[in-house]
């Protein structure tokens, strides 16, 4: 009798033991988020603090995948606690993240160059379109190719690398420059004006007041840049690898969901910009699909970018006169945040 009495103590020791050690792990667990080696243990909620991203205009189906990361809680995964900045005419993104202020922004690829030859350790880490959306738009039927823009009125953004470029390589001597603001009132009072803009917006709004137009794709032209490519600093890169990689986890994640959920996320970036209307956004998120996950995307996944289009653009900038040195073109980008 007394015997099975103890072993029966026993067992309720040995029960008791075992149940200890395991709420002795699943404290560790949850207190801890890297085992005696410093690796991070599977499960746990990252903590790597704030991070703040600049985008190049008004919230707009452009930046859908990032309002999507946001609204969806994947930077939250991440251990992110994320902010999205909308740009505008007067805000630069390039500047704000350089200085420090923001870690993360979008810019376009030649912006990158540009900045870089000034001595701005910028770098992209990814780009969002693999065909810019970007466009010369035309009233209907007067513009067949880039070489009848000479004699036009052409309102573009002040030292715009494709606008250089497009001038000396259709030798147009006779256009009108002017500053691009935003607004498309003088170009829809001038049927000899062409303006530039997206693809995904504004030749929607001609069309929602009755202006005819065409457009002209600027990648059609030869300059075969990325556009709203994502960037950050080398010192970022350097110091805390592992929130860019976060970012850019919780960033692909978002663009994938919003690829098919667009129409779940649009009412979302329309409180960031109340300006916008459902109707533009579905017209935009169609437009934009295939700019973004077509093209070398298509094989190799959202946000890739190859070192021979980085080299082109590089080339025609310092023809052009641009940019005066020819940087080291594998430090201007990395794909290392989109091969994890």
């Amino acid at each position: 009798m007394k015997s099975k009495v103890m072993a029966k103590f026993g067992m309720l020791i040995s029960i008791l033991s075992l149940l200890l050690l395991a709420a002795c792990g699943s404290t560790e667990s949850s207190s801890s988020s890297t085992n005696s080696d410093g690796e991070e243990k599977a499960g746990e909620t990252k903590e790597l603090g704030e991070a703040k991203l600049v985008t190049n205009w008004f919230a707009q189906p452009e930046h859908g995948g990032n309002y999507a990361a946001l609204q969806q809680g994947f930077y939250n995964e991440e251990g992110l606690e994320m902010t999205i900045e909308p740009g505008g005419p007067q805000v630069s993104a390039t500047q704000i993240v350089a200085s420090g202020e923001a870690q993360f922004g979008y810019t376009q690829a030649e912006d990158l160059l540009i900045a870089r030859d000034k001595g701005i350790p910028l770098v992209a880490i990814g780009a969002i379109f693999q065909k810019s959306p970007q466009v010369l738009i035309t009233h209907e039927g007067t513009v067949a190719d880039f070489g009848d823009l000479d004699g036009k009125t052409v309102y573009t953004a002040p030292g715009s690398g494709y606008w250089e470029y497009i001038k000396s390589a259709y030798d147009l001597t006779e256009v009108k420059e002017m500053s691009y603001t935003g607004s498309l009132a003088t170009f829809i009072e001038d049927e000899n004006a062409v303006t530039q803009g997206y693809v995904t917006s504004e030749p929607y709004s001609l069309d929602e007041q009755g202006v005819n137009n065409d457009y002209l794709f600027i990648h059609d032209s030869g300059f075969e840049t990325y556009a709203n490519i994502i960037f950050t600093t080398e010192k970022v890169i350097k110091e805390n690898p592992e929130l860019v990689q976060a970012f850019m986890d919780a960033t692909v994640k978002g663009w994938e969901f919003y690829r098919d959920n667009w129409a779940d996320v649009n009412p979302y970036i329309k409180e960031a910009n109340p300006e916008l209307t459902l109707e533009k956004m579905e017209y935009g998120a169609k437009a934009e699909e295939e700019l973004i996950f077509g093209g070398d995307a298509e094989e190799h996944g959202f946000g890739y970018m190859s070192e021979e289009r980085w080299s082109m653009l590089q080339e025609e900038l310092l023809k052009l006169g641009i940019i005066k040195n020819e940087d080291d073109i594998s430090k201007a980008f990395t794909t290392e945040f989109l091969e994890q």
